[in-house]
């Protein structure tokens, strides 16, 4: 049993609890006497993972034993946590606690109240408060991320190291891409303070780098990112083996537990998902590339239909043909009708789905039932009907459309056979999946009872106070 400056609840008596175990790192304890206690239900879950490292991936974690759904397979604090970089939400800058009424007594930045605990914790303001009434930097949310990780090289050199080992892929983010310029511009704000310290301003490229390829945007905490020693080496796969979840711990972080959607053998990868689920695969693989330096080569993304979705397929002027990807895995890959000769570039069908994305955009705003079932229609003539963008649409008119109506019908079935195919294990698109049931189960001749029966599955292990969570005990109350 090991002893560090991480804390968490004791797995015996819920103290607070600074010792926690050697070996996974993940269960704290606060005596020796409770961990002995403990290793009899602990041992069938310590350390489920190993780390390997190839060239290809980097380091990365394989199961090291095999588990079944729902095992756990780490739980941990976070190394570092604060205000999403990219995120708009205004939050308090001790707790994160959103909208923030009150300024911080010493810096003046948003506080939810003057006396906020996190104020005065090292691990959240107490280190920079000094640093921004000495070097008056105004207050920009993006700025605090890179700010605490630069503090942990004095104040933390353990955790400094640890999140140095994370991969930054500086080499990738050089002059000229969008990543250099946002760099700059962090350093600009940050001037006053990089001025201070040689040692930051040397190294602020790599700890933006490690922030963007390596947070985790939070929620609970909503509109906050952390790092994590061991969650941050899961691989990315479009059908992932694991969902991860949020909790606010004593001391007001946010700790992530990942656990198992499937069953997986020892050896096997474990995975998660930084990409929308229902993006199709140019969407998904430019998004990767941009964000996580790297191209997927998975299964969905190698399968022209998406697994029979079609969520990016074209419809053909000739009537009958569907138009494909010759190279899914190829950007600049042709178009081809799999009935005529028909062919389009990759470059004409972005700039279709891109104007048609703006257009389902605009109607999305309005969220009118008549500009929707509009729009659906005209979408249906060039778009198959499983496309991203008729889903899109078809979500949100479905929830308008009567229960008797049979395009609500056609649309609940539609986007339940999709988030079965790209979601088979329920880890990504629950709430979605959830809210169609809901809808089928309206309308006359359905199993009602059945469909809000596997709804409320799927959302067993939604967070507290979300989105899902309120729909869960709606979905229970209609069940009664």
């Amino acid at each position: 049993m090991g002893s560090d400056n991480v804390e968490g609840a004791c797995a015996i008596c819920e103290k607070l609890a600074t010792l926690r175990c050697s070996n996974c790192k993940g269960q704290f304890y606060c005596t020796k006497e409770h961990q002995k206690s403990d290793w009899p239900r602990h041992k069938t879950i310590c350390r489920s993972w190993e780390i390997q490292e190839n060239e290809e991936l980097g380091r990365h974690l394989l199961a090291a034993k095999d588990l079944e759904i729902g095992d756990l397979v780490v739980s941990e604090p976070p190394l570092l946590w604060g205000p999403a970089p990219h995120s708009l939400e205004r939050i308090c800058v001790g707790c994160g606690k959103q909208q923030p009424e009150n300024r911080c007594p010493g810096c003046a930045w948003p506080t939810c109240h003057p006396h906020c605990p996190g104020i005065l914790d090292h691990d959240r303001h107490g280190s920079e408060c000094a640093i921004l009434v000495k070097t008056r930097i105004l207050p920009r949310y993006d700025v605090l991320l890179p700010l605490r990780f630069l503090l942990l090289r004095r104040r933390s050199p353990k955790r400094w190291a640890l999140l140095n080992a994370l991969q930054s892929h500086e080499d990738a983010r050089g002059p000229g891409t969008e990543a250099h310029e946002e760099t700059l511009s962090l350093m600009q704000h940050l001037a006053s303070f990089l001025s201070l310290d040689p040692a930051s301003s040397a190294s602020f490229a790599r700890v933006c780098g490690l922030i963007d390829v390596n947070a985790l945007e939070t929620n609970p905490l909503e509109g906050s990112a952390a790092l994590y020693e061991t969650a941050c080496l899961l691989e990315h796969n479009c059908i992932a083996n694991t969902r991860h979840s949020f909790s606010i711990d004593a001391k007001g972080r946010p700790c992530i537990t990942v656990r198992t959607v499937t069953s997986v053998k020892r050896g096997e990868h474990l995975s998660t998902t930084y990409t929308h689920a229902l993006w199709a695969t140019r969407s998904r693989r430019e998004h990767l590339l941009a964000t996580k330096y790297f191209s997927c080569r998975c299964q969905r993304c190698a399968d022209p239909t998406e697994l029979g979705t079609h969520l990016g397929t074209l419809l053909c002027p000739c009537g009958s043909g569907l138009v494909l990807p010759r190279d899914p895995l190829d950007s600049e890959t042709e178009w081809v009708c799999n009935v005529c000769p028909g062919v389009l570039t990759s470059m004409e069908v972005m700039q279709l789905t891109e104007r048609l994305g703006e257009e389902v955009e605009g109607a999305m705003n309005l969220a009118s039932r008549e500009a929707l079932s509009d729009l659906l229609g005209r979408l249906q003539v060039l778009l198959h009907p499983g496309h991203q963008h008729c889903l899109t649409v078809g979500h949100s008119l479905m929830q308008l459309l009567p229960p008797g109506d049979p395009q609500k019908v056609e649309i609940c079935r539609r986007v339940i056979q999709t988030t079965e195919a790209l979601d088979p294990f329920g880890g990504r698109l629950a709430l979605y999946t959830a809210v169609a049931l809901r809808e089928l189960s309206s309308c006359p001749g359905e199993d009602r009872k059945g469909l809000l029966v596997r709804a409320t599955k799927l959302l067993k292990l939604e967070p507290p106070n979300s989105p899902g969570e309120k729909l869960l005990r709606l979905l229970e109350a209609e069940l009664l």
